[in-house]
């Protein structure tokens, strides 16, 4: 079984001692994916290699979510079945790292004490002299606190695509919305100075990346203590000044922190991407209250007119939660009409699901049966797949431009990447495709997730400009 997300496995590894070969397996988020990467980095500079088969393994990782029940419940089925190996190769050492580590490293002592680290969210940079000191220990070694300085200097990519990479430009989350367990996992936020975060998007383009990602858990809140005039837009005008990266988008943003001079960066910035994912979690006003979400439906809206002045094309992305405590028929339709009057062109909806130590989860009852959360789950899926579809219409007929992603999953015969707005598209496959390239699509025909066409130009390295509406 190949892991989650991580670079391919070292050809070399099978002349390595098999306590130097490390499975790793990644679940939940970006900033989970990326903080993989950086562990997996620190590992193989201490001569660790990376396997994709549990059984070549000395060392088995998993890098777990939190935020999600169900995640969380994989990581730790998945760390159970190792128990009898455990038994049979004392020497082989069990990881867990991650949110849930962070969130259940009691829990985790008492009732899994065959795992061997327990390593946090803030303490993984350590983590190849935290497997030597496991070694010679019996009991489980954590590595959970809080305040230790996360320090890390990243030199490569090792996503499994060599043409995007993931930077974190924060940690933690001062927000205190009532059902997220981000704040007791990831801890206080934590900006990274914006030169420390432009040498790395350097380094990334220098090694061939032309597409980064900016994380963080309300990422454009970034800059807090770090002085004034330095925001989210400092990092996005000293991208543009980059060699070699020729798209740039954030995420996950808080509707508060969408402030006008960020809104101009991204208007200004040739390399932003037209694409935003703004959370609204609920289209009432009562149910956001009770949320914390700090603002309210009429807030939202503004915000969305005044990026829809500047871009006016931009492609929006939101998250909703249906079965909040106590949300009544009526705060759900106010849910569904958000959709029509916002005219999101994505979303996802997540059934509401109380996380241990959460507000939420300790001041209030879980009231919505399981039947209506379901319910209420569907409908605003079909609402958002309707929407999208609509508003798909119009890219009919345009030219876009799109950096190749590989094969399309669902046909061998066609290839998929991402136009400028973030939107999957599909064409016809040619002999010269080549991952990593930029390509300009004709969309012939659209669905409410994808755009189809024909390809017209490429493929070149650099992007083709302008593609015309």
């Amino acid at each position: 079984m190949k892991p989650t997300y991580l670079m391919q496995a070292d050809p070399i590894a099978s002349d390595v001692p098999k306590a130097r070969k490390v499975y790793f397996e990644v679940f939940g988020c970006q900033m989970n994916k990326l903080d993989a990467e950086l562990m997996l980095e620190g590992l193989l500079k201490k001569g660790y290699h990376l396997v994709h088969d549990p059984e070549e393994a000395g060392v088995i990782l998993y890098n777990t979510c939190s935020v999600r029940e169900r995640a969380e419940e994989r990581a730790l089925m998945r760390m159970s079945s190792f128990k009898r190996r455990k038994k049979e190769e004392p020497d082989l050492i069990l990881g867990l790292t991650g949110c849930v580590a962070q969130h259940k490293q009691d829990e985790l002592t008492e009732k899994a004490p065959w795992i061997d680290l327990i390593v946090g969210t803030r303490e993984f940079d350590r983590l190849p002299e935290l497997i030597a000191e496991a070694r010679g220990s019996r009991e489980a070694l954590l590595a959970t606190e809080m305040d230790s300085p996360l320090e890390f200097f990243r030199q490569r990519n090792l996503g499994p695509n060599q043409w995007h990479a993931y930077v974190s430009v924060m940690r933690g989350c001062d927000m205190v919305c009532t059902y997220c367990i981000v704040p007791t996992t990831r801890g206080k936020e934590v900006s990274r100075p914006p030169e420390v975060i432009l040498d790395e998007v350097r380094r990334l383009a220098d090694s061939g990346v032309r597409e980064i990602t900016f994380l963080g858990q309300t990422v454009n809140s970034y800059g807090k203590r770090l002085g004034a005039g330095v925001g989210l837009d400092t990092l996005l005008r000293g991208v543009e000044e980059i060699d070699g990266i020729e798209r740039c988008h954030f995420i996950t943003s808080h509707p508060r922190f969408l402030r006008p001079k960020l809104i101009n960066a991204m208007a200004e910035c040739s390399k932003v991407m037209d694409y935003l994912h703004l959370p609204v979690q609920s289209g009432s006003d009562d149910v956001l209250a009770r949320m914390k979400r700090t603002y309210d439906r009429s807030f939202y809206l503004h915000v969305i007119d005044r990026l829809r002045e500047q871009i006016p094309d931009i492609t929006l992305a939101t998250d909703f939660i249906v079965g909040f405590p106590a949300e009544t028929e009526a705060e759900f339709e106010m849910s569904l009409s958000l959709i029509d009057e916002v005219g999101f062109d994505h979303g996802y909806v997540f059934q509401y699901s109380p996380r241990p130590g959460t507000a939420s989860a300790d001041r209030m009852l879980d009231d919505i049966p399981l039947e209506v959360k379901k319910e209420r789950n569907h409908l605003l899926l079909e609402s958002l797949a309707n929407q999208a579809g609509i508003r798909n219409q119009r890219f009919i007929g345009r030219q876009v431009e799109v950096l190749a992603e590989g094969l399309s999953k669902s046909n061998a015969e066609r290839w998929s990447g991402r136009a400028r707005d973030h939107k999957t598209v599909i064409w016809d496959a040619q002999a010269d495709e080549i991952a990593g390239s930029f390509v300009v699509v004709e969309v012939d025909h659209a669905s409410s997730a994808t755009l189809y066409g024909n390809r017209v130009a490429g493929p070149r390295s650099s992007p083709i400009l302008p593609c015309t509406p």
